[in-house]
């Protein structure tokens, strides 16, 4: 059964400049600065949460996932996310990862 996302419980709908982030335009974008490209990799990374405490301690670490979290500001959406786990029996969250390593080429 589908559910909302990480994102949208928590931030709402992702605002088009963070959705449309493309690995290939960016590390053409560091080419274009003079940049070589030496590897570029992604990654679809899946993560289950099997209760909400798991979450709050997550995102407590990760603050950049949700900057002003606080389980009193999140409140209704912890609820959420714990009525789809007792649904459900897991929260499944995906994150993309891109990594571009880039040097200074040697002149």
């Amino acid at each position: 059964m589908r559910h909302e996302g990480w994102t949208v419980i928590f931030l709402g709908p992702v605002p088009d400049i963070r959705r449309g982030r493309d690995p290939r335009l960016e590390a053409a974008e560091a080419e274009y600065h003079g940049l070589e490209i030496v590897n570029l990799q992604t990654a679809r990374c899946r993560m289950e949460f099997f209760d909400v405490g798991a979450v709050v301690w997550i995102l407590r670490r990760c603050v950049w996932w949700v900057p002003d979290f606080s389980v009193e500001r999140y409140h209704d959406a912890l609820a959420r996310m714990h009525a789809v786990i007792e649904r459900d029996g897991v929260f499944v969250a995906h994150s993309t990862r891109h990594l571009i390593e880039a040097r200074r080429p040697a002149h």
